[in-house]
């Protein structure tokens, strides 16, 4: 076997699809983004901002809002990246519990997890402002474990999350799961509050519409070439010509390329995959999920999913480090959906698509400058919500000063990463056999 095959499920089997599949994203289907238009990029701007995602409009919404002129730029047309491509999954919190944030960071750390929690209620306020259309819905989070090993640890952090941060909560035993998730191979789970749901590409497309609608210029197929420093700021080279600035942000989280060499060093992308059934109708849909929670298991393959607002199941995962096929990884991910809903068997698979999540070495986001240039990435798979509001933040240091009590931790990188993990075959392995103990 090769190292860059990771095993799929037991029992892989061909996903049956559904008479219209395609292979781009559901959201995609019944979202309509504001026109970009194709006028001439300016010659300059007080900033660019680099990425047309969550981070990149909410950052330019923000920027404009305080009277500066902002440009965002992406390579691609709005959506087509992972604040498009995302299961649309909403909870507070980074991927390092409270006491080791502030163990190794201190009241840095602190500010970091607060910032997460003021991140998920921006969500909240801004898709009721900005885009009513997303189906914004406070849904609560079911964490199952999938070993019994696992249920120690699900205990902790639910005695955490109770005492520490105010969260309800509430763990469930196995013969408890039925009335939450009729669904097979899990010993219990961790039920919180910390939950939510929304149509990502609607609410993409509302906070384009709301950075518009306060001056930004969005400029999508602009493709950065590189950023050149001035002295006095910089200029932006595009496929399109050169914009001077007098300050730029770098907003490209998992899909940061040459053009950000700094940014680069720093950010490993991970491929997630996920497929969509086609509507599963009132009873059916009611069977998989009768409270619809946002839902996960404790695999470091791990496996998450919830309904989307007509009635489909959305189900995603890491089915590899290393790059896979769509249709491989979609048929991965139905032998596992089957494993977990044997009840869904024969269902058809009407979407199935990609994204690259943006890893970090130290598995925390990142708002930092470094060089005249800010960045703000790293979100290990919470994009959603961590991606909106570091925009948000990044917007008002950059618009009046006001740096982050954790924009000085340290962004690291390891030796002789350039961008391209070549280390993923090798920890995809080291994980693959985690989840089995």
């Amino acid at each position: 076997m090769s190292l860059w095959a990771t095993p799929g499920p037991p029992g892989t089997r061909t996903a049956p699809l559904a008479e219209d599949y395609r292979e781009t994203p559901l959201w995609w289907d019944d979202t309509t983004f504001p026109a970009a238009g194709a006028q001439p990029l300016p010659a300059s701007a007080d900033v660019v901002v680099v990425g047309a995602g969550f981070t990149g409009l909410t950052a330019a919404a923000r920027i404009t809002a305080h009277g500066k002129h902002a440009v965002v730029v992406d390579s691609g047309a709005l959506g087509e990246g992972a604040s498009g491509r995302n299961a649309g999954m909403i909870h507070a919190g980074v991927r390092r519990d409270i006491a080791f944030l502030e163990r190794k960071h201190g009241a840095a750390g602190r500010a970091l997890h607060d910032a997460s929690v003021e991140a998920y209620a921006f969500v909240a306020t801004t898709a009721a402002a900005a885009a009513p259309d997303a189906h914004y819905t406070q849904s609560g989070w079911l964490h199952l474990a999938h070993r019994a090993s696992r249920m120690k640890r699900l205990r902790t952090e639910e005695a955490e999350r109770r005492q520490l941060l105010g969260e309800q909560t509430v763990m469930l035993e196995e013969p408890a799961l039925e009335s939450e998730a009729p669904c097979r191979g899990f010993f219990g789970g961790m039920l919180t509050d910390n939950g939510a749901s929304i149509h990502p590409a609607r609410y993409l497309a509302g906070l384009a519409r709301l950075s518009v609608a306060n001056g930004a210029a969005i400029h999508e197929h602009t493709q950065v070439r590189s950023i050149e420093q001035t002295g006095v700021g910089s200029v932006v080279h595009t496929s399109r010509g050169d914009i001077t600035a007098g300050d730029v942000l770098v907003a490209t989280n998992g899909y940061t390329d040459a053009a950000a060499p700094w940014a680069r060093r720093r950010i490993i992308p991970i491929g997630s995959y996920i497929i969509a059934t086609e509507p599963l109708g009132d009873a059916r849909a009611a069977d998989v999920s009768p409270q619809r929670r946002m839902m996960s298991d404790t695999r470091n393959f791990l496996h998450y999913w919830r309904l989307s607002p007509d009635g489909r199941l959305v189900f995603g995962g890491r089915t590899s480090f290393a790059p896979v096929s769509v249709p491989t990884a979609r048929d991965r991910l139905y032998a596992a959906m089957i494993g977990i809903y044997p009840q869904l068997a024969g269902v058809r698979i009407s979407h199935a698509w990609t994204g690259n999540v943006g890893f970090t070495f130290d598995q925390l986001p990142h708002l930092t400058r470094s060089e005249g240039v800010t960045y703000a990435m790293g979100y290990c798979g919470s994009g959603v919500a961590l991606g909106s509001w570091m925009g948000t933040l990044a917007g008002e240091w950059i618009a009046r000063g006001a740096q982050p009590a954790f924009a000085d931790l340290r962004f690291p990188r390891i030796p002789l990463y350039r961008g391209h993990p070549w280390f993923l075959p090798l920890v995809g392995l080291y994980y693959s056999l985690l989840d089995r103990l």
